[in-house]
């Protein structure tokens, strides 16, 4: 190798850290962003949950009709547009495969909404039958709109296809790891409101409910998939781009190992080059 040729090869590879670098740095600021928007929601989540409790307080718990005959389900795997994540979107399908075989069920047996290009593409690979799909979000603001399409298509598909339960599958961050996470959305659980019914209201005003309780319950199940898979969305956004920072760290730190290896061989290749030089000139002077 020439020293030329050393000089652009440790030229490309600065280049290249740049580009990594401002990478890691973008999905920095995506996993704040991300996780600052669950941070909001918390104080929607606590009316709500406030709202749930009032009703069953005055009402006592809605009666929700049990799920007769065959178990139709609607799976919602929230994956990746972009690489460089390992197997975020491997994972899910195989945790889904996991799934399958302990509910006796097929392929065919189930319905997806798939939310990322990969994902897509692999459940396109592996002939799952696919009722909707979407891109990633690429901004905060962008995962209200997802969210919003995401709950139209799973009222679609209860109608069309009377689906009676719907899952969702989505990473979450947790300290330096990813955990590969489940959610059952529909059925809706009554647990947590029975809980709410035997606990005692703060005040001793508990709010008036002016609308019919049936209405009032069918709209706060609605906000509260909504905001499910609103905060799903935003975990598993916030994931991948912690998986991405990672690995960009990781490549960040390769190339600053190739660096000074580049370096320390092109100040050898440049001695030796100086120094014989300096030969020439001796042996010039000599023959002089």
């Amino acid at each position: 190798m020439s020293i030329e040729s050393l000089q652009k090869r440790i030229k490309t590879t600065e280049d290249l850290r740049g580009i990594v670098n401002t990478m890691k740095t973008l999905s920095s600021v995506s996993i704040l962003q991300y996780e600052q928007a669950n941070t909001t929601l918390k104080a929607y989540r606590e009316n709500l949950k406030n709202a749930f409790w009032a009703l069953v307080k005055i009402y006592g718990i809605p009666q929700i009709p049990a799920v007769r005959g065959n178990q139709r389900y609607l799976l919602v795997l929230f994956g990746s547009d972009s690489g460089m994540v390992g197997k975020f979107n491997k994972e899910i399908l195989s945790n889904v495969y996991e799934w399958l075989r302990a509910k006796k069920l097929k392929r065919n047996d189930v319905m997806l909404i798939t939310v990322g290009k990969r994902i897509t593409m692999l459940a396109e690979q592996e002939k799952f039958k696919i009722f909707a799909k979407y891109a990633s979000a690429n901004s905060a603001k962008a995962v209200g709109s997802i969210a919003e399409a995401v709950i139209i298509k799973i009222e679609q598909a209860i109608n069309k296809h009377h689906i009676n339960n719907v899952v969702l599958w989505y990473h979450k961050r947790s300290k330096q790891s990813v955990e590969l996470m489940k959610r059952k959305i529909l059925p809706f659980n009554t647990d947590s409101l029975v809980r709410l019914k035997d606990k005692k209201w703060p005040t001793n005003n508990v709010p008036q409910i002016t609308v019919k309780p049936e209405k009032l319950f069918s709209a706060l199940v609605d906000q509260s998939l909504i905001i499910s898979v609103v905060t799903m969305l935003n975990y598993s956004l916030a994931a991948e781009h912690f998986l991405r920072m990672t690995n960009m760290q990781n490549a960040e730190k390769n190339i600053d190992d190739n660096l000074e290896e580049l370096n320390l061989t092109f100040q050898q290749m440049r001695q030796e080059q100086i120094t014989g030089e300096l030969i020439d000139v001796v042996a010039g002077y000599q023959a002089v």
